[in-house]
Formats: structure tokens, C-alpha cells, sequence
């Protein structure tokens, strides 16, 4: 069992209400299915994270490893993966569905993104894009 996806809501005065999602196997492809999110485009932040789960080839991938990859301030990586995970606002055209929580700490490729890179010229063209 893994955490697919969790998050907090207000809930009332000195409340909050945490709703989490398990998936009941350990296979990465049982996360969010629907509304995948272009992809990623650019050199920013959340497009290196996704970019680096493509290129790597474990089910999923710990902040650290995903640190490795990406560079920068490890706060703002923590930060944008946990983000994209929640699928922010901000992120929703471009990445929306891309990254799930795997469990504590560690992100993979949601469902429809592995789908989404079934085909292998579709893979080459986003590890073009990731420099690999």
C-alpha cells in the first residue's frame, strides 16, 4: 500500500480535515488517470523534476535523488515536488497529473504519464528535452 496523493483542507475554527488517497499495490501506473497536463516545456523548476523521472529508470524517486538531478536550492526542489504532486494551480496546464506521491519522500510518473510514455519516439522526444 501507498499514499497516491494527500492533502489538507480548512475544516472550521482549529480544524483541518487531511484527505489521503492509497493505492493498494505497488505498481506506479495506479495513480491519477484523467486530465494529463501538456508537459514539460522549459528549464523552471517543476519541468526538470518531471524531466528527471522520465530519465531515470526506477518506479520512483527519493527528493535527494530527484535533488541529484535537478540542482538548485534542495528547499525549493522539496518544495515544487511536493507541488507537483498536489497538482498546484499554478502548474496545471503544462504539469498538471504528471508526478504522483509514491509514499513519504519519494515522487513517480503518475498513470497517464507512464501511458503517455508508452510509445518510444514520445519518451525520445521529453529525454531530448532532459538533455539524455
Amino acid at each position: 500500500m501507498r499514499i497516491l496523493e494527500s492533502r489538507v483542507e480548512p475544516a472550521g475554527p482549529g480544524q483541518i480535515r487531511v484527505i489521503t488517497t492509497l493505492g493498494l499495490n505497488d505498481d506506479p501506473r495506479d495513480g491519477p488517470s484523467d486530465g494529463l497536463g501538456d508537459g514539460p516545456s522549459g528549464a523552471a523548476v517543476p519541468d526538470r523534476i518531471v524531466l528527471a523521472l522520465i530519465a531515470n529508470d526506477a518506479a520512483s524517486m527519493s527528493v535527494s535523488e530527484i535533488q541529484a538531478n535537478v540542482g538548485g536550492n534542495p528547499a525549493t526542489v522539496n518544495r515544487q515536488c511536493w507541488t507537483l504532486a498536489n497538482n498546484a494551480p499554478d502548474l496545471q496546464h503544462r504539469l498538471r497529473g504528471w508526478v504522483v506521491s509514491f509514499e513519504r519522500g519519494r515522487y513517480a510518473l503518475s498513470a497517464a504519464a507512464l501511458r503517455r510514455l508508452e510509445d518510444p519516439e514520445t519518451k525520445a522526444f521529453w529525454l531530448g528535452l532532459a538533455g539524455r
